[in-house]
């Protein structure tokens, strides 16, 4: 305990993690060796049974610990406060910590190691305010490699479709249906139910890729035989 008096804050709160089975008095020689400050004890399994949090966790000082759980220890401690770990594995102590949140993990001794618990609470939010979406060009950006969408397109581009190359169909300027019609919507306009479909090759409903040159469902998606497909147009 000598190693970790000097990191330790005056009027500081210490809760030691102590195991079932150590005696009275090595439990009175702990808290003499931290003669002036606020010293409790508790088992690793009762933490968090109580909301008073601590400045300081020392964890391992009566034996190595084993199974530390990381977030109830943080739940009972201060924001940056210490967790001091005695009788650790060194090679994987300072990972655990990391990865459970801790920062400034320092080895003190061969058998000591301390790190500081994050500067907020734990189970503590705050809302994140997000910049807006605004893409803002210096002056000393080059612009010479910029495009001017407008360029891309073509005169035929913007030029609006002429309904009258639509002889048939729901795009025509009359809405009718070719003589020949095959896709159902002669049947549509008579309020008639489409005519059975008999597949020539068998592929129709697997779309374009295995459709017929001539097939009436180019351009449709894919189906299940027998269904019919209505497209919204």
């Amino acid at each position: 305990m000598e190693a970790l008096k000097p990191h330790i804050p005056a009027n500081s709160s210490v809760l030691i993690i102590r195991p079932s089975e150590v005696t009275v008095d090595k439990l009175q020689q702990a808290k003499s060796s931290l003669d002036g400050l606020s010293v409790s004890f508790e088992l690793m399994e009762r933490l968090g049974s109580s909301d008073t949090l601590y400045s300081v966790v020392v964890v391992g000082l009566f034996g190595a610990e084993k199974g530390l759980d990381y977030e109830q220890i943080q739940k009972s401690m201060k924001s940056s406060g210490i967790i001091a770990i005695f009788n650790g594995n060194n090679s994987s102590v300072s990972l655990d910590l990391l990865i459970n949140g801790f920062s400034d993990w320092q080895q003190i001794s061969e058998n000591l190691t301390i790190a500081k618990s994050p500067a907020c609470a734990f189970g503590t939010s705050t809302a994140i305010k997000l910049a807006p979406k605004v893409w803002k060009l210096d002056a000393d950006d080059d612009l010479e490699d910029l495009i001017d969408p407008d360029d891309l397109l073509t005169e035929e581009d913007k030029v609006a479709p002429n309904k009258k190359l639509y002889t048939c169909g729901p795009k025509s300027e009359k809405k009718k249906a070719c003589k020949n019609c095959s896709c159902g919507y002669a049947e549509e306009l008579a309020g008639a139910p489409p005519p059975e479909f008999k597949s020539a090759c068998g592929s129709c409903y697997l779309g374009d890729a295995f459709r017929c040159a001539s097939c009436p469902f180019l351009g449709q998606p894919a189906f299940k035989p027998g269904e019919n497909v209505k497209l919204a147009l």
